[in-house]
């Protein structure tokens, strides 16, 4: 009350007011409890009023008061606990649910596609659906189910459930066994709510079935397989992919190609053997220059040429047909003649390996993991990030561009160092994956003579060679960064003019164990040379000899190679090709273009190289200049990389204006090969 009146008091409140809600014992709690009108007798100003209710509220929900009723809650609730505890049900009663012989669970649908199960979103007709189902029900029953709502009448947009190999995962998307209820799944998981998901994937169907030799017809063909395909087996360690199709034959046949793979003139087939592909059922005939936009997820599609024999019995001549087995069994052709050969006999392999832009590390990797890879002949598609594939045929240009992309993504993600660059040990890159890249080198250099060349130069002599040759300190001084590179070049030169701190603190840097002197300042670089280049990533080196120690007489000359490949002005002036004839236009854009290479520094030349060869490297590629009369927006130097061709407009007035038209197409690092 006392508190109640000062606080009046603050307010000006008449004092006779104030003793008057004094003899009538009106505290804050009393007055919480009152309405306006009965408030009002005693404070007639509304303003007042106001502010005494705010005043009594704040007063009421003080810390002690709040805690002091939050225990009075709790003390309330365990004593209602304790009082009717003897209502609950006791631990050895089943909860309500096990007493039902119904239950609910989820379901929902996954479509094959993009090489894996993706779930279908509501608005595509999927979703996930809640039902209530016998504790009884099985698989059979819950795919009826399952298609009954999304597939309604049978059919959906992705068209008829005949159309598709249907079965039903359980939330970990194994699959159900045929046996197991719902019930016992219950049981087994404890979950509350059990979702399912019903997985559909298309089914192989017909392509063609013309004659494909002078021998006898497809149909001829196939009937001889069918024959003998009843008798195979299943094995599982087969290189071949197993479909399951219709009881019917199908096969894909593909005309030789010279502008995609230059396949020989006879007719070849294709085989899928990764299971990454998605839904083969969407390939169609592929005739003259084989159409990549049917390639719409990552992979590989393998072209084999040559005589085949399937199960030692039957002779398909120049083709070989896509594995056909009977629907509801599983057969492979895995006693084909061509894996029972020695691998020096065998003809080589061609694929079409399927990459994304922005992927290219990882799924690279991903395919050389492979040992047997470098038996193949190895063409690349790439998809850009819109899920389009680039209009471009790999003859070459691809291939540069891939290895280009792949290594700058290694420098940037495995490696350290400045200008040459030492791998850099990851925990999610094993025996396994360092294999791969060596593979790679070892790709890059016997398709391209293509080697990384920012990798220091002793790291690949040490897995190629077994030894080093090269300077192993100069190629440290190069992996230092720019200011520890200079405190080590005056030491070499003049170890007492060098800043004594600064000296210590570089080499505390590098984990150097002793103090450097003028008398053993060359050794300690050396071993601090020998430590990061050779010693630390020794395993990565060993990975590679693996690979590299089969191109030894090819990489003798490391060194040689690494300043071969390295871009200068000279070496690209002297590859730009002009026509014979030209006109004074041509001659002075021709001027422009030369300007251009004389100002860049060795960051552009290799930029240039990548747009006009795919490569970054200098690969020895002639570049063919010719000039377009391309105008306004749309004018724009064009590269075709696999002929290694620059297509420059003439309608520039001035050189500044070449020179920021050439650097805004070289740095945006947005090409798209959209030329066939």
């Amino acid at each position: 009350m006392d508190e109640l009146c000062d606080f009046l008091r603050s307010r000006n409140v008449s004092e006779e007011t104030i003793q008057h809600l004094e003899k009538d014992k009106i505290d804050s709690s009393v007055i919480l409890l009152m309405t306006d009108e009965q408030l009002k007798e005693y404070l007639p100003s509304y303003g007042d009023r106001l502010a005494v209710l705010g005043f009594c509220r704040q007063k009421g929900n003080n810390s002690v008061s709040r805690k002091s009723k939050l225990f009075e809650r709790l003390r309330a609730k365990i004593s209602r606990n304790r009082s009717d505890g003897h209502e609950h049900q006791s631990e050895q009663e089943p909860p309500r649910n096990a007493q039902k012989n119904v239950r609910k669970v989820e379901i929902g649908w996954m479509h094959f596609r993009e090489g894996k199960f993706l779930q279908v979103r509501t608005k595509k007709g999927g979703g996930t659906r809640k039902i209530s189902i016998s504790k009884n029900c099985k698989k059979s029953e819950l795919i009826e189910k399952a298609v009954d709502l999304f597939f309604p009448g049978q059919k959906n947009a992705e068209g008829s459930i005949t159309d598709f190999v249907v079965d039903v995962t359980d939330f970990q998307e194994h699959s159900l066994d045929e046996q197991i209820t719902v019930g016992q799944l219950y049981e087994q998981t404890k979950l509350p709510l059990l979702r399912f998901y019903l997985t559909t994937k298309k089914k192989d169907i017909s392509i063609d079935t013309q004659p494909v030799n002078s021998s006898g017809t497809a149909a001829q063909d196939f009937e001889n397989m069918e024959q003998t395909s009843s008798s195979t087996h299943h094995n599982p360690s087969t290189t071949l992919v197993e479909a399951e199709v219709p009881n019917t034959v199908d096969v894909i046949y593909v005309e030789s190609s010279n502008a995609l793979l230059d396949i020989s003139s006879n007719d070849v087939s294709l085989l899928y053997p990764n299971a990454d592909m998605n839904d083969l059922s969407s390939v169609q005939e592929f005739e003259g220059a084989v159409s990549v936009d049917v390639l719409e997820d990552s992979g590989t599609v393998t072209f084999s040429t040559g005589h085949v024999s399937v199960m030692d019995s039957v002779s398909l001549d120049d083709t070989l047909p896509l594995s056909l087995p009977s629907y509801g069994s599983v057969h492979s052709l895995s006693h084909l003649d061509m894996l029972q050969e020695p691998i020096a006999q065998r003809q080589r392999t061609k694929k079409i390996v399927v990459l994304h832009r922005g992927q290219i590390l990882k799924e690279l990797i991903s395919h050389f993991c492979d040992e047997n890879v470098m038996l193949e002949d190895i063409s690349i598609q790439v998809v850009l990030p819109d899920g389009r594939l680039e209009k471009a045929v790999d003859a070459g240009g691809v291939l540069r561009d891939v290895l280009s992309e792949f290594w700058q993504d290694f420098y940037e993600q495995c490696t350290l160092g400045n200008d040459f660059k030492v791998p850099y040990l990851r925990h999610d890159f094993g025996q396994q994956q360092w294999e791969s890249i060596g593979r790679i080198i070892a790709f890059g250099w016997q398709k391209e003579k293509y080697l990384p060349i920012k990798i220091a130069p002793v790291i690949l002599e040490q897995a190629a060679l077994g030894c080093i040759k090269s300077s192993l300190v100069d190629s440290f001084l190069r992996f230092v960064t720019e200011s520890d590179r200079m405190v080590f070049e005056t030491c070499r030169s003049d170890f007492e003019g060098v800043d004594q701190e600064e000296l210590l603190e570089v080499m505390d840097l590098y984990s150097c164990r002793r103090v450097p002197t003028g008398d053993n300042f060359k050794q300690l670089l050396e071993e601090l040379a020998h430590q990061k280049l050779i010693q630390e990533p020794a395993f990565v080196i060993e990975q590679w000899s693996n690979v590299l120690a089969a191109l030894r007489s090819e990489l003798e000359g490391i060194t040689a190679a690494y300043e071969n490949l390295q871009p200068t002005l000279r070496k690209v002036m002297r590859s730009v090709i002009y026509p014979s004839t030209m006109n004074d236009q041509q001659k002075q854009t021709g001027k422009y273009l030369s300007s251009y290479l004389r100002e860049s520094d060795t960051q552009h030349l290799s930029l240039f190289l990548r747009f006009c060869t795919g490569s970054d490297l200098f690969l020895g590629k002639s570049i063919t200049v010719s000039f377009t009369q391309m105008q306004g927006l749309q004018r724009r130097p064009v590269a075709h990389t696999c002929g290694c061709y620059l297509e420059l407009p003439i309608n520039y007035d001035n050189y500044p204006d070449f020179r920021h038209e050439m650097n805004k197409v070289l740095e945006s690092s947005v090409w798209i090969m959209d030329i066939v």
